[in-house]
């Protein structure tokens, strides 16, 4: 059996994430049930985001106004005071922003993970409720996931060491360059006015606004992993089932593991909700370990060399697994036609679907597009 090993990396900083989400799920008792259609987790999912944004937007802006108020009282100082009581104040300031960004990042997430009916795996200490909670504190606190390989799969093969560390550094940057952008160009504006001072409270909407920015990403990529889950289930259950996988012949069947793992290669990252598929495929084929499964010219092969029936049901797995990570990268786009061949078009469309339900929230219609048969598209 591919066992998961998240929970056994988890940082200290992760450890507190986990640590709080057990606390929530024994606790929280009578708090957003479970969607019963597409309409209501939508609408749900969308109120438990805002009100979360409304919340971290408004301790953003206190933040920055507490440093704002230190900078424009200690302007009459010499700069060495000026400078520790601004320091002071926004380390302060700063601690507090990040706790509170914490807490509610864990309880967005934590709602959301309700409405999808996720609160009994997040109960649960079995494997799964442990992946699914590790995954999940992930996606509230922004932390990367690491870089495992499954089955041999370097989901890094095709990644820019030097263009990941560059991406990590400009995504650091955005708040305090974006403060003092807007600084800069109020000073000039304001120069000759007399309200310059206004200049310095411009950073009170900017860091608000980036803390509702994030709440929002956290809830977005909380809803992808959820979901992304429950696909997952479905396919091993209902798709990939033990009947259903003996109708494959065996070069079909190791075609099912070729097939996501081209698809994690193709979208750079091990995005949970692959390594999930991936593993439970393999168990379901009792496959410990072998190497191999991403090499893109073998799974050509391979879908040359199965039934028609075979490639269809091949080439449907490869575009859910491909929309899984809730994106279509320029390499996808790329590559994915070779596989596809003439019906392309069909497949491309079926993945942009998939990935546009993900987004909005429609699990039970995205379900409806994760069939597995043996017919195109």
């Amino acid at each position: 059996m591919v066992e998961a090993k998240e929970i056994q990396k988890a940082g200290f900083y992760e450890r507190w994430g986990l640590i709080y989400f057990r606390r929530l799920s024994k606790r929280v008792k009578k708090l957003d049930p479970v969607a019963r259609n597409d309409d209501e987790m939508v609408k749900a999912v969308r109120q438990v985001t805002i009100v979360g944004a409304c919340i971290v937007f408004t301790i953003g802006a206190i933040s920055a106004a507490g440093s704002v108020m230190a900078e424009v009282f200690t302007l009459e100082r010499s700069m060495i005071e000026s400078y520790a009581w601004i320091a002071a104040v926004t380390l302060v300031l700063t601690l507090i922003e990040f706790a509170v960004l914490f807490i509610i990042s864990i309880h967005t997430v934590f709602r959301i993970a309700r409405i999808t009916g996720h609160q009994q795996i997040i109960q649960h200490s079995n494997a799964n409720g442990q992946i699914i909670v590790n995954l999940l504190a992930r996606a509230a606190l922004e932390i990367p996931d690491p870089v495992e390989r499954v089955l041999g799969i370097d989901p890094l093969a095709k990644v820019s060491k030097k263009a990941l560390l560059a991406v990590g550094i400009l995504y650091k940057l955005k708040v305090t360059m974006s403060n003092i952008f807007a600084k800069l160009v109020l000073k000039r504006i304001l120069a000759k006015s007399g309200v310059r001072i206004l200049a310095y409270w411009v950073s009170v909407p900017i860091t608000g606004l980036w803390n509702a920015i994030v709440l929002f990403r956290v809830a977005k990529e909380a809803r992808l992993r959820l979901f992304g889950n429950l696909l997952a289930d479905h396919l091993v259950k209902h798709q990939l089932s033990d009947e259903q996988l003996a109708r494959l012949s065996t070069q079909a069947q190791h075609g099912c593991l070729r097939a996501v793992g081209n698809a994690v290669v193709l979208t750079q990252n091990y995005h949970p909700n692959m390594k999930i598929l991936l593993e439970r495929i393999a168990q379901a084929l009792q496959i410990n370990d072998a190497t191999g499964y991403e090499d893109w010219n073998t799974f050509i092969e391979c879908l040359s060399s199965v039934s028609t029936g075979e490639r269809f049901f091949l080439l449907d797995l490869l575009a859910v697994a491909t929309a899984f990570d809730g994106k279509l990268s320029r390499l996808e786009k790329l590559t994915l036609p070779t596989a596809f061949q003439e019906h392309t078009s069909l497949y491309m469309k079926r993945i942009d679907d998939l990935i546009k339900l993900m987004h909005t929230g429609r699990l039970n219609a995205a379900i409806e597009l994760c069939s597995l048969d043996f017919e195109a598209g």
